[in-house]
């Protein structure tokens, strides 16, 4: 018999593909980025489980504190709403996932699916955004977009 129960938690749109499901020990968590400007907004606004902060966190190379105080929740929080991991963000904590987790999918497909290579650079200061570290640098919607860019230019051999 699977220690893990069926019961799911779909995202309130079909925006983003996330589930939520009960196993023992916690929550395995799953998420696959909005393939679409449209669909990125509307996952936003339906609010993101909080429980997905800890796998975009292991994805971006942060523990889960430090990624949830990059989006605006501070570590008490956090670990109140984790009390709850089915709780949904505000649209404007998951719009600030979101972006990390469209970041982690850019940046997979730039190294080649290396996870390890992607952390390591998300992690690292670069010269292309000033010496900027990009999760730091993506904390705002501007920087997300100086970070996506320049993972662009690496991808087109650009770099420079």
């Amino acid at each position: 018999m699977s220690h893990t129960a069926s019961a799911k938690q779909p995202a309130k749109s079909a925006a983003a593909k996330v589930t939520v499901r009960k196993k023992v020990g916690g929550y395995a968590v799953s998420f696959e980025a909005p393939k679409s400007p449209t669909a990125a907004h509307e996952a936003a606004l339906g609010g993101l489980p909080v429980a997905l902060v800890g796998e975009i966190a292991r994805r971006v190379g942060l523990n889960p504190e430090g990624l949830a105080q990059r989006i605006g929740i501070s570590r008490a929080t956090y670990h109140r709403r984790m009390q709850a991991p089915k709780s949904r963000l505000s649209s404007q904590e998951s719009d600030a996932l979101l972006r990390y987790g469209m970041l982690s999918e850019k940046a997979l497909g730039v190294f080649d699916a290396d996870e390890a290579a992607t952390r390591q650079w998300l992690n690292t200061p670069q010269p292309g955004l000033g010496n900027a570290v990009p999760v730091d640098f993506a904390q705002t919607s501007m920087g997300y977009g100086e970070v996506e860019k320049l993972l662009t230019r690496i991808d087109l051999g650009v770099y420079a």
